[in-house]
């Protein structure tokens, strides 16, 4: 069967309008749970946000580059591998939040396992020449040249091995402490911290958590209760 000419520019056409219609709403969902912003709508990512606002990575260096969650947090391998693992994690953190206990999750011992929530292809799709650069520090070429080296070798190393703190700034360890203190004894200063921490953060925006209201009144109360200063006229 002969195809005419006509025919054919129609059919391409129209598959050239479905291809859109439907990669758009594809790719503006892909960029609008990318970042920040959608990352805080769950209250468990507060102390991540907070810190990655004080790193350079958000754009506060001096040069104004900033990355998003998913160029650290995703694989950059392939598109397919970037798409299937942002869906996956995306399924797994929401229903841990919506049907799950957010408050279970042991923030400190995934800190310690860094290496597997950070992709290297992530950031060197940003740092593409640094491992190789003669411009950094001769201590920064020794260990790049270390790292080149354990590649493909059970003692590999990650790039968050030696920077541990990259993307959510050396404070980040304080703020897990204030969310869940390592020690009980230290709960009622640490959720004051938190308080703070938040409060600065969110500003006017700031709602809190139900033992953050508690803490709240409590402290309000027993305020209410010192003596007023001064001397008696």
């Amino acid at each position: 069967m002969k195809i005419s000419k006509k025919l054919l520019a129609l059919i391409i056409f129209i598959s050239g309008i479905v291809g859109f219609l439907v990669v758009l709403p594809v790719h503006y969902a892909l960029d609008e749970t990318s970042g920040d912003k959608f990352c805080i709508v769950c209250h468990e990512m507060d102390p991540m946000v907070i810190a990655y606002n004080d790193d350079v990575h958000s754009g506060n260096g001096k040069t104004g580059i900033k990355a998003r969650c998913v160029d650290c947090h995703i694989p950059h391998d392939n598109i397919a591998k970037y798409a299937l693992t942002k869906a996956k994690n995306g399924i797994l953190e929401g229903w841990v939040h919506f049907f799950g206990d957010p408050s279970a999750i042991d923030w400190h011992k995934n800190l310690k396992n860094r290496e597997h929530f950070v992709f290297d292809n992530g950031c060197t799709s940003c740092h593409k020449n640094v491992i190789d650069s003669n411009n950094t520090s001769a201590q920064a070429q020794k260990m790049h040249a270390h790292y080149k080296k354990l590649l493909d070798t059970p003692k590999e190393l990650k790039c968050v091995s030696c920077h541990y703190d990259a993307g959510h700034s050396a404070g980040f360890r304080n703020y897990l402490e204030y969310w869940k203190p390592s020690y009980k004894i230290y709960d009622k200063k640490m959720i004051e911290k938190r308080i703070e921490t938040k409060q600065k953060f969110f500003k006017d925006e700031y709602k809190p958590t139900k033992d953050e209201e508690e803490f709240l009144k409590q402290k309000a109360e027993k305020d209410a209760k010192k003596p007023a200063g001064g001397l008696a006229g």
